[in-house]
């Protein structure tokens, strides 16, 4: 990763602390995962900055203004505003608006977001991980995977 992403990286450890995720490990693995998931789709893509600091807005007190202040880009912060559910919106919902209006970055976070969440491993190990795979993560993938496959971003 450059050196934006690396402060992007350091700055979603320092905000996730000490959080863990639902299977009870620290959240930040699921951070580098994202990341991981990708580049490893994407091997030139420029959004490692935005895939490091994806949760930073929606699971920790941070918010945009927090995130330029730290460094992090005008335009990152904006692609991270967009990856962040809204309070009151269902996730699917806020998928569907995402995959029809986002724009292909934040479709691209959210895809190597959406894999890290259908890790087979990771759905074993969380408490109702196989239903909320197929009632959310599925559907979401399907629509997700449309707008890239639109966007001509399908390739790995």
């Amino acid at each position: 990763m450059g050196n934006v992403a690396t402060t992007a990286e350091r700055l979603a450890r320092h905000a996730h602390g000490n959080i863990v995720d639902k299977a009870g490990q620290p959240y930040i693995g699921h951070i580098e995962r994202v990341v991981t998931n990708l580049l490893r789709r994407w091997p030139d893509a420029t959004e490692d900055e935005i895939a490091a600091a994806c949760d930073v807005i929606e699971d920790t007190e941070w918010d945009a203004a927090l995130l330029r202040e730290a460094g992090i880009s005008a335009t990152a912060v904006s692609i991270v505003e967009e990856v962040t559910r809204p309070a009151k919106s269902t996730y699917l919902a806020w998928i569907q608006s995402l995959a029809a209006l986002g724009s292909i970055s934040a479709v691209k976070v959210k895809i190597a977001d959406n894999e890290d969440n259908s890790d087979p491993g990771r759905v074993a190990a969380i408490p109702d991980g196989p239903r909320i795979l197929r009632a959310r993560y599925k559907p979401a993938r399907e629509m997700l995977e449309g707008r890239a496959r639109a966007e001509n971003e399908d390739y790995a």
